[in-house]
């Protein structure tokens, strides 16, 4: 993998989190996203896949204000 392609990887991985910790902020449960999850490795959408794991295990041990915060201290701010 060149160093466009990882950058490029990379990218998708971390706005896939990003849109992720979003959803559980708006109310998706756990087992929808999962069921995202499935749908997309079924896909070989790979990096969309480990953002979303990659979310869900951030959210495990955090609260919804913490959630918040990581997604507004990145430049996502939320809008309900």
């Amino acid at each position: 993998m060149n160093i466009l392609e990882e950058v490029t990887y990379k990218g998708k991985i971390e706005k896939s989190y990003y849109l992720t910790l979003k959803d559980l902020l708006m109310g998706v449960t756990y087992e929808e996203l999962v069921e995202d999850m499935y749908e997309f490795e079924e896909k070989e959408m790979y990096e969309l896949c480990a953002g979303i794991k990659k979310a869900l295990t951030y959210a495990q041990k955090k609260t919804y204000n913490e959630i918040k915060k990581e997604l507004e201290e990145n430049g996502n701010k939320i809008e309900y």
